[in-house]
């Protein structure tokens, strides 16, 4: 395994940077990832509890990733550049 350095933030620092990233299914894949229950993951990601290797997991998976809303605004510009093609052949016609 491969040493990871972090920057040294504050463990409510990184939850805020995996809440903000965490995709469908990335508790699952943390879970197998660390070796540990989805139900552990969820409770560290919600804040319940603390255990550093599950949180360090997560940061990794999500830390270079965009963020949730970023994506959802590009899906959203795609989803009206599209839209204006099919109105112009509709309009072509």
């Amino acid at each position: 395994m491969n040493k990871v350095t972090y920057k040294k933030l504050e463990p409510l620092q990184k939850l805020a940077v995996i809440n903000a990233r965490l995709r469908h299914g990335d508790m699952s894949k943390i879970a197998k990832k660390v070796g540990s229950n989805p139900t552990s993951v969820r409770n560290v990601i919600d804040g319940l509890r603390e255990d550093a290797k599950i949180l360090n997991a997560a940061y990794d998976m999500c830390s270079r990733r965009k963020k949730n809303f970023q994506v959802i605004k590009e899906m959203q510009v795609a989803y009206k550049k599209n839209q204006k093609k099919v109105n112009q052949k509709v309009t072509a016609k």
